[in-house]
């Protein structure tokens, strides 16, 4: 008999996130709605920043290396960041979003530039050090917020190409823009600053033209941003058209809230964009007056939130299984086990006499109350369910609230169903490739069929673990095999054993970053948005009635 040893490729433990494949839908939809635009790129001056940096660097008569190239970034991204902390604290005005917000290592950096005396100076190259154990390191990837933040999506855009550590301008895009922000700055200045690897105050306060909030002085750098976000004056893309449609839309919800009145502007913040896009309503039941393309826009982010609902309701089922478990330890070896032992637990007993005997009469009587889509902030409405989900299972680490989580997770679900009529396609108006669904049949499709041929005979205690388990326990555990089996990385939150289901690690329920703060920040980095003189909410500015006069039909 022959036989044959092989090595089999080490694994390495991961946080996994996503644990069930039902947010990755939700990412999908976000990254095709607001392209351009992604979690991390928080600045719209980085977006000229960044070919400029590179621009002037091809620009300097020194001889280069990779360590060259890879010192001067890594020194040109903290002196950025220092002159945005030092203009927050040298103009007094408390606006950390205008200056500080969402700048590479602040958080490093922060202490040591509002600790700096008039007479000191510091060392870049302090921060710049790429060993692991320097306590002052700023920022761990080589090329810093520049490879580990902003790249992919310059590159996307057409400004700047990469491969491996060579990062190159565009010559349509990227080196006109770096052109565009020279003409506002102190070149000679900030190149001689880098070079000489000191900083002091009197140095960051003679270059506070690169603060990110100064942008509106830089004229033509200004103007080509603005048409980069907004795809002015170029041949409109896909992508292009897209993103311009979300950030109208947004600007429009700015303008009708700001005239509305209606005592909500003040907390003009994600929940509020959630509730709005779902609704197609303002908060306090009041009309969104949107033209036919918003309106189109607006239904794509509604079937977004839509996913986010579901998603939230199955993630919180699914803590609840692993927090049973980890609890009381049973000796469980199968799905069919743990959905007998799981419908048997006495919260979940109890949650079933509160949402009545069986899943049909359930949602019966989830109809017959369901409040109007509009009042999104009636107690029962799916986007006030789903805060208050969340909430609950926020408060897990200071009293018990298994319980309340059952019966709020599961009218949740009940409460999505209800509010769907199956008129149009779950999804519409936006489109998967043929197959996306196997991969992650956690969907507003997969509902709709379990809800019609297979949940209508269950009980509610076995309902809420028919979800709990296939949903839960079934789809984590493939989700990891295949994560293990692609990517090498051990993702398990719960793995079967001899002595049976054993939990690892609890995920926490959450809802995906759809990009609306990003985008919202970007949009007052260009000007378009700004927030009134009380603080009361965000009104839009002559740039932003001009864009959306522009766009928004």
């Amino acid at each position: 008999m022959v036989s044959q040893t092989s090595w089999v490729k080490k694994t390495y433990k991961s946080k996994g996130l996503d644990p069930l494949a039902v947010q990755a839908i939700s990412i999908n939809i976000y990254s095709q709605l607001l392209p351009g635009i992604t979690n991390v790129t928080e600045r719209a001056r980085y977006y000229s920043f960044y070919p400029w940096m590179v621009w002037v660097y091809e620009h300097l008569s020194e001889t280069k290396t990779l360590s060259d190239f890879v010192e001067w970034v890594r020194r040109a991204d903290c002196l950025f960041t220092m002159i945005g902390i030092r203009h927050l604290e040298a103009s007094g005005d408390d606006n950390f979003a205008g200056h500080e917000r969402g700048l590479v290592g602040s958080s490093t950096l922060h202490q040591a530039v509002v600790g700096l005396g008039q007479a000191e100076t510091l060392h870049l190259s302090d921060f710049t050090v790429l060993d692991d154990d320097k306590p002052l390191r700023y920022f761990k990837n080589r090329l810093g917020g520049l490879k580990q933040y902003y790249i992919g999506t310059l590159d996307g855009l057409g400004l700047m190409t990469t491969v491996g550590s060579s990062v190159a301008n565009t010559n349509e895009g990227g080196i006109p823009l770096a052109e565009a922000m020279d003409a506002a700055v102190d070149r000679e200045r900030f190149t001689e600053t880098v070079l000489a690897d000191e900083v002091s105050v009197d140095t960051l306060d003679a270059l506070r033209s690169f603060c990110p909030c100064q942008l509106a002085g830089s004229p033509l750098e200004h103007t080509a941003l603005v048409d980069l976000f907004f795809e002015r004056n170029r041949t409109t893309t896909e992508e292009g058209h897209q993103r311009r449609s979300t950030l109208t839309l947004i600007l429009d919800l700015v303008k009708a809230m700001a005239a509305g009145g209606n005592g909500h502007q003040s907390r003009f913040d994600q929940s509020v964009y959630r509730g709005c896009v779902y609704a197609g309503f303002l908060p306090g039941d009041q009309e969104w007056k949107l033209s036919p393309a918003l309106r189109a826009t607006q239904r794509q982010w509604k079937t977004y939130q839509k996913h986010e609902l579901l998603s939230i309701a199955v993630q919180s089922i699914f803590w609840l299984a692993l927090d049973f478990l980890a609890e009381e330890r049973p000796k469980l070896y199968t799905t069919e086990d743990f959905i007998r032992w799981f419908g048997e637990q006495m919260q979940v007993v109890a949650a079933a006499n509160e949402l009545d005997g069986n899943y049909s009469e359930a949602l019966a009587q989830t109809r017959e109350k369901l409040p109007a889509l509009s009042d999104w902030l009636h107690e029962e409405h799916e986007i006030t369910l789903a805060r208050k989900t969340l909430d609950v299972y926020r408060d897990h680490k200071k009293r018990a609230v298994r319980g309340e989580l059952v019966r709020s997770a599961g009218k949740l679900l009940l409460t999505i169903v209800a509010r769907d009529d199956g008129s149009t396609p779950a999804y519409d108006p936006l489109t998967f490739p043929a197959e996306y669904f196997a991969l992650y049949p956690i969907n507003l499709e997969s509902l709709r069929r379990l809800t019609r041929d297979t949940w209508p005979s269950l009980s509610v205690p076995h309902w809420l673990a028919w979800v709990a388990g296939h949903w839960g326990i079934e789809a984590h555990l493939r989700v990891a095999l295949r994560k293990l089996r692609y990517q090498t990385k051990d993702t398990f939150h719960l793995r079967p054993s001899d002595h049976g289901l054993e939990v690892d690690a609890m995920p926490d329920p959450t809802y995906t970053n759809p990009r609306f703060s990003q985008a919202v920040q970007i949009l007052e980095d260009l000007g378009a948005i700004t927030h009134l003189a009380d603080g009361q909410g965000l009104a839009l500015t002559p740039l932003g009635e001009e864009l959306w006069e522009n766009y928004h039909a």
